[in-house]
């Protein structure tokens, strides 16, 4: 596993199509993105099917914890304003300190469910992408929706 790994905890970054945010100081969120279409997403898939199936080539003291959660990307002109309304957290700060590629993540609450938060910037303006346990999907998604439809954001479904 040969992608860049963030030093500070609840950071993250992108590398060679792989995200990797650090949520403490041993505890890993690992996915396969390809934010510049360069198909580097592949390094990171091999790199779970490693980490997965060969106890033998899994590094000491590394334990993978496949996870399914649900990926929801919201932006749009009313993002901070949502924000405010969702979770008690003031994004403003931390999307100051974000770019496309590296940045803050946060564990928080939204709405009453835990998330895992990142905040960036994109060619279409901030994004906030989540995840999040996929048994509260529906109620989140239909809060999101409402809510946000009411201030003008804008919620994307399953992706970075």
């Amino acid at each position: 596993f040969r992608t860049r790994v963030p030093h500070r905890p609840n950071t993250a970054t992108v590398d060679r199509g792989v995200w990797v945010a650090r949520l403490a100081t041993s505890e890993f969120l690992i996915e396969a993105v390809d934010l510049d279409n360069d198909g580097h997403s592949q390094e990171c898939i091999g790199a779970s099917r490693q980490l997965l199936t060969s106890s033998a080539e899994c590094p000491r003291d590394v334990y993978p914890v496949a996870r399914e959660d649900l990926v929801v990307g919201i932006q749009g002109p009313g993002l901070q304003i949502l924000l405010r309304q969702i979770c008690s957290v003031d994004f403003v700060p931390l999307f100051k300190s974000a770019d496309s590629h590296s940045g803050p993540v946060l564990l928080t609450s939204m709405m009453g469910v835990g998330v895992v938060a990142w905040p960036r910037h994109t060619t279409s303006g901030t994004t906030l992408t989540v995840w999040l346990d996929p048994s509260f999907a529906y109620y989140f998604w239909t809060t999101l929706l409402e809510v946000g439809g009411g201030v003008g954001a804008m919620a994307i479904g399953s992706s970075i």
